[in-house]
């Protein structure tokens, strides 16, 4: 019951924040350019809507890091890839959304992933490897620095940034929970934190994750935002959990992360196609 507690409730929470956050800043987008960023940021800190979004944002956080604290990052995961779908769901009951096949499909493999993972609730099975911890943040800040830089499209690298950053920042409190009980902090609980490099490296990769979620918003269409955010910041913990902390992985599990991720990637709305119209070419006898 404590893990549906610690997931379930901060992925409604976290659905109901990207909301209400992309409401808010779409509404000041519209008067306001990033191009001034102090009025910009002014004007988020006076709009409602964006504080409600962050304060449901802000609660869901407080048990997303409990439930990594004591559960498997494999397990905890897929949970917050409820996000997308109750995000779908809460558009189509209250906003009257239309939801296509595609869509059904994803909901359809995100629930029998979670079905499949049942077995395995509330497991902690993780020990870890430092070593392999920055191997792994190297590797995947290269592959998002270098798509940042080949890829054009704002929207799609914004997203990626936002999604790897959470995910890395996740994999860093979680090897920080390992070795510091965070739920019992002393003062040389606290002074052990400051001088670990790893606390430097979360707050840096959380900031620009959050950052990026603020400026994506600006810029790009929620329906895309949210779930590929989601899929990457879902599949780098997992990832890590494999590589760095030697999560247990039973074949239920397995099968369970993959529909996961196969449906959270469902989930990303295309932009649709642009038709240029050919010139009629007439000819004169």
């Amino acid at each position: 019951m404590l893990f549906f507690l610690l997931t379930l409730g901060p992925a409604i929470c976290f659905a109901c924040g990207n909301i209400l956050e992309k409401a808010g800043i779409s509404h000041i987008a519209k008067d306001v350019s990033l191009k001034t960023p102090f009025k910009f940021i002014k004007c988020i800190l006076t709009n409602p809507k964006w504080w409600l979004g962050i304060s449901c944002s802000g609660l869901a956080t407080i048990g997303y890091y409990i439930a990594m604290a004591k559960y498997d990052l494999s397990l905890v995961q897929p949970m917050m890839v409820l996000n997308p779908v109750l995000t779908a769901l809460f558009g189509f009951w209250f906003l009257k959304e239309h939801l296509n096949k595609k869509i059904v499909c994803a909901i359809i493999c995100v629930l029998c992933g979670l079905l499949l993972s049942a077995r395995n609730m509330g497991e902690n099975t993780g020990v870890q490897d430092l070593h392999n911890l920055w191997i792994f943040t190297a590797i995947v800040v290269s592959f998002v620095l270098a798509f940042k830089l080949f890829h054009k499209d704002l929207e799609a690298s914004d997203s990626l940034i936002m999604g790897a950053g959470f995910g890395l920042s996740a994999a860093f409190y979680k090897s920080l929970s390992i070795d510091f009980m965070l739920d019992d902090l002393t003062l040389d609980t606290v002074l052990g934190l400051l001088l670990d490099a790893r606390t430097f490296a979360y707050a840096v990769l959380y900031i620009i994750a959050f950052a990026y979620s603020q400026i994506s918003f600006t810029r790009g269409r929620a329906l895309f935002i949210i779930p590929f955010s989601a899929a990457v910041g879902a599949a780098l913990p997992i990832l890590a959990g494999a590589f760095v902390f030697d999560e247990h992985f039973p074949n239920n599990k397995i099968a369970s992360v993959v529909l996961v991720l196969i449906g959270s990637f469902l989930f990303i709305v295309r932009r649709p196609r642009k038709f240029k119209k050919k010139r009629k070419k007439t000819e004169f006898i």
